[in-house]
């Protein structure tokens, strides 16, 4: 399968590590000491500023209990007075501009109050020139008052970015004193906060407030909003008569903010762009009752670049619009057709193109612009137009450098589309190219994301090459629209085909696992989002690529078992990861594991199956992780007993029996606890050692079973048979058939399992009253160190085998059959300390019969696995062997 390379991996530039530091200094320092003295250049305070700002955001929306706002009804919340006061501790630091200057101030989904934002915009107002205020609650109207009271203007300002409307459509005058209200809700109840403030600004918020001699306090800007304010104040756009851009898009389904009986959507936009004699960029996407859109009239000269997505019903617009003879870039394009139609949409097209003559921009996506001409709407072709398919084009001179054509039905697979760029659906550069443009635009974004899919799943005409960045576009959609469930959706199927074509760097491996997880645990009810984020998943090393977010993804796990337990497939692959999981990590990540229930939930899972009569991998890989979680792990065996694991032990082995996979799983589990000399008394029971002796002949494929059984069995034995007393079962003939199945074993056969230590078989190499203890624990090390003693030989020597070897050598009363394969280990062991001193060396050369001296141990550390590993390794991909193109798919329109 050939791959694509990923991006390379960038090192932080210079600003990012010092803000860094910066942050660290912060973190380990007095906060009010440092921020009362530091000076920093622009660029570092900008990027702190940010660094600050996500920080908060993100302590917003999952650290801080929001509280119901005590104020005007404006559906609004706001933070807790622990993370307000936290805010203002932060944010106001940045209000004085001369040790923390900002020329752009970016604000992008902070919740922030009137005082500090005013605070903010006041202090750096005369150097700002960008203002981002996107997704920033908490500011009112209240806010355009307080900056007309403080004499407020940005002669610099040339970039505003808004969603919220409130600084740009006026505020209500404001209730004079004396005069009653039976308005409770416009009714403000003081907290700690009034108290801070009525310390004075001092010790507002318990630092030194930074605010210049200029700043006023805030009950004098009340008394003069109340005694001086015009019933009016200026917008912000009127304090900034130099700004080139504005972006004012509205919140998608939030259009109804502004009382349009009052203000028509025409007044207001007047209002907004009328001191604006600049702008060149006008973002207005999102609004709606646009009516003729003669608002933009004054703008003619100036405006080059026009978005009006999303805006509904345009064709009243065009005639405004094509007045606009500066345009270079025309944003038209909508969300889905049905908002998208023209009356006359080829004459519509081409008159654009006729009026517009420096447009090189164009995007209609989701219209009916490009269709084919009828019999009343075919305009005269242009006499030196340029070559296409596309008639309401037809009078272009020159080709567009971008034309937008996405659900333009099959207007993007014309043979002729004079256009530099073209987003659409016909290939792989159309859809890359339709990623890119429309990250922003969730209603269009999801077509194209099913695009992606569709083809990277089945792929096209020409071949594919683009797979890496389609994957870093596809992660970029998901993170902007996380709440969005059919986009988060179509994202992870589409990533499913993409990522298994991209040699992915580290980075690019954790952003993807971040992306899967996150989608699952906002969407954990969406069964088809589950499925696809496990499926893909399953294309990472795990648990090596999860290991940063190990904690996180098994908590989602045992929670999608209990979410989904009526889909197979999904609990097949659930199990299947956290098998994985278990199987390679140390013993603190597998209590953390069996901490968050998931033994519970695969118990569960594993009597759900057994009731129906079904035993199938879910069963069979369920006990194969209750085994790999379990090993070496004395509290998750004991979670296993707790949960009545035993009983249910007994209950599979007697319906599914013959089942030597699921047989040889559960044996291993009870080789686990049965190593726990707290808990191995719960398994003696007769009906228990019934079965353990019965698969003691069990070597009709491998020996496994019958040594997993003659294992629990010689822990249980070593106990000695003051245990067995109340057993009917003879503890002698326990042994006996112990010695007689280790007998039959070839010592060289290789073995499908992994030990990381020996203790709990060097434990029993002592114990002379329990033999058949000593036999199995000594034929299981000659076993081992014959057929891989370059991994088990280390073992044994460093976790004090010798000794105890030795000793069972130089006992008379020590067995035969035991001294041999005793005097086995120890030659191996030699064996492989002589190849490190003399890679040439031979044992046949070098016969010995008397036990060998031991140097001191210089052998670097062994790589530890645990139980089960090899095994997991060589069932996966019998185990996952699913038809993934059935199960990876997009929501269905």
């Amino acid at each position: 399968m050939s791959h694509t390379a990923d991006v390379p991996l960038e090192a932080p530039t210079m600003i990012r590590l010092a803000s860094a530091a910066v942050m660290t200094q912060l973190e380990n320092d007095k906060l009010q000491e440092f921020m009362e003295t530091v000076v920093l250049p622009t660029p570092l305070s900008e990027e702190l500023f940010g660094r600050f700002r996500d920080k908060w955001n993100y302590y917003n929306q999952h650290g801080a209990q929001h509280v119901e706002r005590l104020g005007p009804p404006d559906g609004q919340e706001r933070v807790d007075q622990g993370n307000l006061d936290m805010i203002r501790q932060v944010f106001r630091v940045w209000s004085d501009s001369t040790r923390l200057p900002l020329q752009k101030l970016d604000l992008t989904g902070a919740t922030i109050d009137d005082q500090i934002f005013v605070d903010l915009l006041h202090a750096h107002a005369p150097n700002i020139t960008e203002l981002d205020l996107t997704n920033v609650t908490g500011v009112t109207d209240l806010a355009n008052a307080y900056l007309y009271a403080r004499s407020t203007n940005f002669p610099t300002l040339t970039s505003i970015r808004m969603t919220s409307m409130e600084l740009v459509t006026g505020h209500q005058p404001r209730r004079k004193n004396g005069i009653a209200t039976t308005e409770f809700r416009s009714l403000f109840m003081l907290g700690e906060e009034a108290l801070a403030e009525a310390r004075g600004p001092i010790e507002r918020d318990g630092i030194r407030s930074p605010l210049s001699p200029s700043s006023m306090d805030i009950q004098e800007e009340e008394d003069m909003l109340i005694h001086e304010q015009p019933v009016n104040p200026p917008l912000i756009t009127a304090r900034a008569p130099n700004v080139r851009r504005l972006f004012l898009p509205r919140t998608p389904n939030k259009r109804s903010t502004i009382d349009e009986e009052e203000q028509n959507t025409h007044v207001i936009l007047s209002k907004i762009l009328s001191p604006l004699q600049k702008l060149e960029v006008l973002d207005l996407s999102y609004w709606s009752k646009t009516d003729d859109m003669r608002c933009l009239m004054p703008l003619s000269n100036t405006l080059t670049c026009l978005v009006l997505y999303e805006v509904p019903d345009l064709y009243h617009a065009i005639p405004s619009i094509c007045q606009m003879t500066e345009l270079q870039v025309l944003d038209i394009s909508q969300s889905n057709k049905d908002t998208g139609t023209y009356p006359n949409p080829v004459t519509t097209l081409n008159k654009i193109i006729v009026s517009l003559k420096k447009l090189t921009h164009l995007d209609i996506s989701s219209t009916n612009l490009a269709t084919q001409p009828s019999s009343h709407d075919n305009p005269a072709r242009y006499r030196e137009s340029v070559r296409t398919d596309i008639c309401g084009l037809q009078s272009l001179v020159k080709p567009l450098k971008y034309l937008g054509l996405f659900n333009c039905e099959s207007a993007s697979h014309v043979r002729e589309i004079p256009a530099e760029v073209v987003s659409g659906d016909a290939n792989e550069d159309q859809v890359i190219t339709s990623l890119k443009m429309y990250k922003d635009r969730a209603g269009l974004l999801q077509n194209v994301l099913n695009e992606s899919y569709q083809l990277y799943r089945f792929g096209n005409s020409n071949p594919l090459t683009r797979h890496t960045e389609a994957l870093h576009l596809v992660l970029e959609a998901m993170h902007r629209h996380l709440a969005d469930s059919t986009l988060q959706i179509a994202g992870s199927a589409s990533l499913f085909y993409i990522i298994r074509k991209v040699d992915m760097n580290r980075d690019t491996k954790r952003r993807v696992v971040s992306a899967l997880l996150s989608g699952m645990e906002v969407h954990m009810e969406e069964q088809v989002m589950v499925r696809n984020c496990c499926l893909s998943l399953c294309q990472f090393e795990i648990p090596q690529d999860i290991l940063f977010d190990y904690s996180r993804l098994a908590v989602l796990l045992v929670s999608v078992l209990q979410h989904h337990n009526a889909d197979n497939l999904t609990q097949r692959i659930v199990v299947f990861l956290l098998n994985s999981m278990a199987c390679h990590v140390e013993g603190d990540q597998k209590v953390q594991v069996g901490s968050y229930g998931a033994i519970e939930m695969i118990l569960d899972q594993i009597s759900r199956k057994h009731t129906a009569n079904i035993c199938d991998d879910v069963m069979e890989v369920g006990w194969s992780f209750l085994w790999n979680i379990t090993d070496e792990t004395p509290v998750n065996c004991e979670l296993f007993l707790n949960a009545n694991g035993l009983d249910l032990f007994q209950k599979c082995y007697e319906a599914f029996k013959t089942e030597r996979e699921l047989v040889r799983n559960m044996m291993g589990l009870i080789g686990n606890i049965a190593e726990v000399d707290a808990l191995r008394s719960q398994l003696m029971k007769d009906d228990y050692v019934n079965i353990f002796c019965a698969l003691l002949t069990s070597q009709e494929e491998s020996i496994e079973i019958s040594y997993n059984s003659a294992g629990v069995l010689a822990h249980m034995v070593s106990d000695g048979e003051e245990v067995w007393e109340k057993l009917t079962v003879c503890r002698q003939e326990v042994m006996r058939k112990i010695v007689e199945a280790t007998s039959t074993w070839k010592l060289a056969t290789r073995r499908f399992i992994n030990y990381r230590s020996f203790r709990p078989i060097l434990r029993l190499l002592p114990l002379y009253h329990a033999y058949a203890s000593q036999h199995w624990a000594v034929w299981a090390l000659a076993n081992l160190t014959t057929t891989d003693g370059e991994k088990y030989c280390a073992y044994v020597r460093d976790e004090g085998g010798v000794p105890l070897l030795q000793e069972l050598v130089s006992n008379p009363i020590t067995t035969q059959d035991i001294r041999h394969l005793a005097n086995t280990v120890l030659d191996n062991i030699r064996a492989v300390e002589m190849k490190r001193i003399n890679p040439n060396w031979r044992p046949d050369a070098h016969p010995t019969t008397t036990s060998p001296v031991f140097r001191p141990s210089y052998v670097s550390d062994v790589e530890e696995e645990e139980e089960g590993e090899a095994m997991e390794e060589e069932q996966q991909e019998d185990y996952i062997n699913v038809d993934f193109d059935d199960v990876a798919v997009p929501m269905e329109y």
